[in-house]
């Protein structure tokens, strides 16, 4: 898939400021360091849409991306090692948990991770912030690229497994090589759609 129409609808720090619309939403998060603005950069056809930093975990708001006028992407900060402390984690529950009870639009949670790593803790969080609201989640493991088939699949087993998802719910794929990243498009579109049918 192609999607070409991007913009930027607003940098919030606080409710106040979150875009006034009526499209649906899907928040992205994932450690500092899993690749979660490469991945939105690729799923967007954009080279620097989403920032990604030389040091991970700048982005400290959401930031809303409507594309094709059709779907609004939330860019939620990287947590962990680089959020720089308590205070930094304790502003980052107050712009996250507000953001999950809150927003009527929001359809699901795309969590980033990187496809070598076991799920840590702040992982785990996130996807509790989905199951109290009743989202779904998907795992996009991006960083496919640096592992064998045998490898992905194993790392596939422990990171579902560690978070309690189905193997569907788990997508493979690589913002460099940009295998599977239409298949997190899907992903992202059968969310959309359940949420047309139910209306």
């Amino acid at each position: 898939m192609k999607y070409h129409d991007v913009e930027l609808l607003a940098t919030a720090a606080y409710k106040s400021q979150w875009p006034v619309n009526d499209l649906p939403e899907i928040i992205f998060a994932g450690r500092s360091n899993a690749g979660k603005s490469s991945l939105i950069n690729s799923l967007t056809n954009r080279k620097n849409l989403a920032y990604t930093a030389s040091k991970p975990g700048k982005t400290q708001l959401l930031n809303f991306f409507s594309i094709d006028h059709r779907v609004v992407f939330t860019d939620a900060p990287g947590y962990g090692f680089a959020m720089g402390g308590k205070k930094a984690y304790e502003n980052f529950g107050k712009l996250i948990e507000p953001y999950f009870n809150e927003r009527e639009q929001l359809l699901g949670l795309v969590l980033v991770l990187d496809i070598r790593r076991k799920p840590n803790d702040d992982d785990l969080a996130m996807v509790e912030f989905a199951r109290a609201n009743h989202l779904p989640v998907i795992a996009a493991c991006v960083k496919a690229d640096k592992l064998s088939r045998n490898q992905q699949f194993n790392q596939i087993q422990i990171i579902t497994k560690t978070l309690g998802i189905s193997k569907q719910s788990a997508v493979v794929c690589s913002s460099l090589s940009k295998n599977g990243i239409d298949d997190v498009w899907t992903a992202i579109d059968q969310m959309i759609e359940k949420r047309t049918i139910s209306e």
